[in-house]
């Protein structure tokens, strides 16, 4: 058996991935931790339709307002995720159907909320001047996708 002692010897040029492995493990847990903060959107719970219908290009072509009642009891409005107070929505509304006319409404109203106060909602968006007005909703739980 012989030793390589001291100078003279070949070189190692074997790869070490151990700080790569190292540096992905770190990216991979921070792409974990970080994604689910990146929801974007208001938190509703849509009420169930047995039957509804998915366009692919439905939000893209609608403005969305979300409609919720926060645990005071005040009903918060958002419009293309920016919140309007609740009074000056049908006035926001009309300021975006004179830049906008063509687009449709789609209203995201909560699952625990009164019908007439969404009903109000929908008459004051017609009264703003948009006259495509649609309500989002999800598939009942056990419906089967079509």
């Amino acid at each position: 058996m012989s030793m390589n002692v001291g100078g003279g010897g070949s070189l190692n040029s074997d790869i070490n991935v151990t700080p790569f492995v190292d540096i992905c493990l770190v990216l991979l847990i921070i792409f974990m931790v970080v994604t689910p903060m990146l929801q974007e959107g208001i938190t509703i719970n849509l009420p169930y339709a047995k039957k509804s219908t998915k366009h692919e290009d439905d939000e893209t072509h609608a403005i969305v307002v979300a409609v919720k009642t926060e645990k005071n009891g005040e009903q918060t409005v958002y419009v293309q995720k920016k919140q309007i107070p609740r009074d000056m929505y049908q006035a926001e509304m009309t300021e975006i159907h004179d830049r906008m006319a063509d687009k449709s409404v789609l209203i995201k109203a909560d699952r625990g909320m009164k019908y007439g106060d969404v009903r109000k909602v929908m008459v004051e968006t017609n009264q703003a001047g948009f006259e495509t007005v649609a309500l989002v909703t999800e598939k009942s739980p056990g419906q089967d996708e079509e």
